[in-house]
């Protein structure tokens, strides 16, 4: 914990809940991360050359998604629902409105990175996941849906958010299943799409799917 600032990553509100995690100082990029990061960059700039206007609705995306894909739609009661349901809403609040959360809205940082002050951010995140938690569902809610293909060696979940167009899941097997997960979350991205206005201004929605159908 006697890491210097330099040492200690924040991830803030465009992920989530913020945590905090300590890594090493920057080293120089070894010759595989720079061939990663070529290939990278290679197939990016393929996805945006070959990217056509072709978008559909959210509600045609879960659709598709147990239509063609052959997820089945998890009941509301299901437990697996309810914690992803309940981690998901803590986090959208926490990522549009924080002003719900009161004097916890934003986190104060520490002046020094000393391990006291870091466990006291810590507490402090804890605290305000909690909250979020907390905040009735009349004043924040999410409209959340989880979809579910399994098998006798394998599972699989899509998980869409409709009010904020979020895509999501999971996925546990063999290093085929995740393959064919990997498959499948990039079919829900290429579905969703992107209007030629979205190709115009690179928008937010451009971003995410150019990077969902790069990743790899």
């Amino acid at each position: 914990m006697k890491k210097t600032a330099d040492n200690i990553r924040i991830i803030g509100k465009s992920d989530g809940p913020t945590s905090v995690f300590i890594a090493g100082k920057d080293k120089k990029k070894t010759l595989r991360q720079k061939i990663e990061k070529s290939m990278y960059d290679f197939r990016r700039k393929r996805v945006i050359k070959f990217l056509r206007a072709d978008s559909h609705s959210v509600d045609e995306v879960a659709d598709y998604v147990v239509r063609e894909l052959g997820y089945t739609e998890v009941s509301s009661s299901d437990e697996t629902y309810q914690t992803e349901y309940s981690n998901m809403r803590a986090s959208f609040l926490l990522q549009y409105r924080p002003e719900l959360l009161g004097d916890l809205t934003e986190p104060q940082r520490p002046q020094q990175w000393d391990e006291k002050s870091v466990m006291e951010f810590m507490k402090q995140i804890e605290q305000r996941t909690e909250a979020a938690r907390a905040v009735p569902k009349t004043e924040f809610d999410i409209d959340f849906h989880l979809y579910r293909k399994t098998g006798w060696d394998f599972e699989m979940s899509i998980s869409i958010e409709k009010t904020y167009e979020s895509f999501s899941g999971s996925a546990s097997g063999s290093t085929r299943v995740m393959r064919r997960y990997g498959a499948d979350f990039r079919k829900v991205y290429r579905y969703y799409g992107v209007s030629q206005e979205d190709i115009r201004q690179r928008t937010k929605r451009f971003e995410e799917v150019v990077r969902q159908l790069t990743v790899r």
